[in-house]
């Protein structure tokens, strides 16, 4: 399948200080639009800077996320939201709660569930039910997944329980604690879903990341990188890169249209997810 790429953003910045502020003002942009804005944040390193920028805004009194809505992008099958190997603890406590989030509007993956696949299905039908998203805010993995679609992955995949692959679980077990056995699965929303959002946004810092991004941008769309499927979104997609990330990027005489803005947080324990 060829890349229909007429549209896609690539906005490279100077370092993910900036990366974090570029995505912030996308935030802000989106909430005072939409107040009760229904919004995807992902987990892991990538997005501590986004969520330290606008935890600031919430204490200096310029932001309000109190009435958006919130829909959790995946978490390891079996794993509670209180459990401390939660993808969906560790977002909140990163970020919901210090944002002053009303935790009431957080739609928590149901990884814990007895019946899993009823379980995401139900999900499917929540988010469908008010909407949908109309911000993602994506990290990329090294292996190209988005969210935990993993390689595989089809266009037309909805939230659904996967096998992690041996990359991603390694990954994982750099800080899972003992309280239970490493989980080789996650419940995880699909491409298909994330590929309805209104607008999308890829954050991708570090020259770790360069290859992957080049290929999830500028090669065919494959199962075989699931963040390839992004090309689809056409001008709903804006990747946000730091210079290290987007250093083997080509220069593009069609396709993305690259921004180049120049040259040139608070730091916690995260999930290396992205």
């Amino acid at each position: 399948m060829e890349p229909e790429q007429s549209g896609v953003t690539v906005r490279v910045v100077p370092d993910a200080a900036a990366m974090s502020r570029t995505t912030a003002e996308i935030v802000v942009e989106t909430v005072r639009r939409l107040p009760e804005a229904v919004i995807a944040f992902p987990t892991g390193s990538t997005p501590l800077g986004l969520f330290a920028d606008l935890i600031a805004r919430v204490e200096a009194g310029t932001l309000d996320l109190s009435r958006i809505r919130v829909f959790c992008l995946d978490d390891y099958l079996g794993v509670g939201p209180d459990d401390p190997n939660s993808l969906t603890r560790w977002l909140r406590d990163a970020f919901l709660e210090p944002a002053r989030l009303d935790l009431s509007r957080v739609q928590m993956m149901p990884a814990a569930s007895p019946d899993p696949v009823a379980a995401a299905a139900n999900y499917e039908t929540a988010l469908a039910d008010v909407g949908g998203l109309d911000l993602a805010i994506l990290g990329l993995g090294p292996n190209g997944h988005i969210a935990y679609n993993e390689p595989g992955a089809t266009a037309d995949s909805r939230t659904r329980v996967v096998d992690l692959t041996p990359s991603s679980t390694e990954q994982a077990s750099a800080y899972w604690h003992d309280t239970l056995p490493i989980s080789s699965r996650a419940m995880t929303i699909g491409v298909a879903t994330l590929l309805a959002a209104r607008r999308i946004v890829l954050m991708v810092g570090g020259e770790a990341k360069s290859e992957v991004l080049r290929r999830a941008l500028q090669k065919p769309m494959t199962a075989d990188l699931p963040a390839s499927w992004l090309q689809s979104a056409g001008d709903r997609l804006e990747v946000i890169a730091d210079q290290a990330a987007a250093s083997k990027l080509d220069e593009p005489t069609s396709g993305p249209r690259a921004i180049d803005e120049g040259r040139a947080g608070r730091q916690r324990q995260s999930p290396p997810s992205v």
